[in-house]
C-alpha cells in the first residue's frame, strides 16, 4: 500500500513541489547513481531483467537534466567534495559488471556531454566464455510455459504462463542464486536447465582491449566489482578474499595502475557486511558502493550508498531522487 502511494506521488507532477519539501532532510551531500546497461532504443524490451537496461535517448535526457540542476564530477573528486565537507551538492555516475555498450553507447553520450564515469568491472567476464546465470535464467524463463525442477532435497514447480508468473518466478530464483556460492549456483542452472552446458554471453561484455579502451578516455574510472560476482557476505575469509585480490590482479595489471574504487555484487544488506568493509579498507581502497537507500551524510566512505536508475526512470523521477525523496520512500517502504 505504502508503494502503490509513494507511486502515485511520483507521477503526479503537481506534488513535485511536495516531494522536494518533504525530502529535502533526506537529501544528503551528495548522489551516487548506478547503472548497467545503455542499449539503442530498438533493443529495450519487455524482459526478465528490464532492471539492468536504459535507452540512449532516455540516458542522455538524464544526463542533460542532471547537468542541468548538479554538478557531474568523478568518483574521486566526489569523495574529495566529501571529505573536504564543501556545500556543494554533487552527482557521480557509475556503471555495474562490464557491459560492451558501456563502451559502445555510453561512452558517446558521456564524451559529447562532458561528463565523467566509473564502471565496476568483473574480471571473470573478460574472459572469451562468460556464462551469467541471470541472463541464462532469465532466458529460460522467458522461453517457458513452466518450469519444473529439483534441487537440494526439495521439488520447484513454476507456472509461467504470464508476464506476471514469470516475473515471480524470476524474482524468487533470483533469490536464491544470490544466496549461493558460485559451485552451488552452477549446480543450480543444470538443475533448471537440465545441461552442464552453459551459454556464452560474451557478445555483450566488455574485453581486456576495450576495458584499455576505456581507461585512456580521462572521463572514465575502471573500478574493481570482484572477480565472479558473488554474494561476499556468504564466503569465507579467504574467499572474499581471492574474490577481491583476483579481479585487482588482473586490473592492476592490465591498467597499470592502483584501483581505488570497488563495488560489492549485488550490494544489498544481504550481500554485504561489516566485515566485508572492513576487509576492503585493509586492501587500501578508497571507496566502495553498495546498493542500500539512505542519504550521504554521516558516511562511510567503503559503505556509500547508490541510487538505482533502471529503464522506467524518467528525467523528472530521477531529479526527484536526487532530492531525497528517494531516500525517504526506502526508509519507509522498509
Amino acid at each position: 500500500m505504502i508503494k502503490d502511494y509513494l507511486r502515485k506521488i511520483y507521477n503526479s507532477s503537481a506534488v513535485s513541489p511536495l516531494i522536494n519539501l518533504l525530502g529535502f532532510p533526506w537529501k544528503g551531500r551528495g548522489a551516487i547513481l548506478v547503472y548497467h546497461r545503455i542499449v539503442k532504443d530498438d533493443q529495450i524490451k519487455e524482459d526478465l531483467e528490464l532492471g539492468l537496461t536504459v535507452s540512449c535517448s532516455n540516458f542522455e535526457k538524464q544526463i542533460k537534466e542532471l547537468k542541468s540542476k548538479y554538478k557531474i564530477c568523478s568518483m574521486n573528486e566526489f569523495v574529495e567534495n566529501l571529505k573536504k565537507k564543501k556545500n556543494e551538492f554533487m552527482v557521480t555516475i557509475t556503471f555495474d559488471d562490464g557491459y560492451k555498450d558501456n563502451l559502445l553507447q555510453a561512452l558517446p553520450i558521456l564524451t559529447k556531454h562532458e561528463v565523467p564515469a566509473t564502471i565496476y568491472v568483473t574480471t571473470r567476464f573478460l574472459d572469451k566464455d562468460v556464462d551469467i546465470w541471470w541472463y541464462e535464467l532469465a532466458d529460460i524463463i522467458q522461453n517457458k510455459s513452466d518450469l519444473k525442477f529439483e534441487y537440494d532435497g526439495k521439488k520447484f514447480n513454476f507456472l509461467l504462463k504470464n508476464k506476471k508468473q514469470k516475473f515471480l518466478a524470476y524474482q524468487n530464483l533470483t533469490k536464491l542464486f544470490k544466496s549461493l556460492k558460485i559451485v552451488q549456483q552452477n549446480q543450480l542452472i543444470e538443475k533448471i536447465t537440465n545441461t552442464k552446458k552453459r551459454k556464452n554471453y560474451s557478445n555483450i561484455c566488455l574485453d581486456s582491449k576495450e576495458v584499455l579502451k576505456l581507461e585512456k578516455n580521462p572521463l572514465i574510472t575502471i573500478g574493481s566489482h570482484g572477480h565472479n560476482h558473488q554474494n561476499l557476505k556468504i564466503l569465507s575469509d579467504d574467499e572474499v578474499k581471492f574474490e577481491i585480490k583476483k579481479s585487482l590482479e588482473i586490473l592492476e595489471k592490465l591498467l597499470n595502475h592502483k584501483i581505488k574504487h570497488f563495488a560489492y555484487p549485488f550490494g544489498g544488506k544481504d550481500h554485504v557486511s561489516i566485515r566485508e568493509q572492513k576487509m576492503i579498507e585493509n586492501m587500501n581502497f578508497e571507496t566502495a558502493v553498495i546498493g542500500s537507500v539512505y542519504p550521504i551524510k554521516d558516511y562511510n566512505f567503503f559503505s556509500l550508498p547508490r541510487i538505482y536508475v533502471g529503464k522506467n526512470t524518467c528525467e523528472k523521477t530521477l531529479i526527484n531522487h536526487l532530492g531525497g525523496f528517494y531516500n525517504l520512500a526506502g526508509k519507509l517502504i522498509s
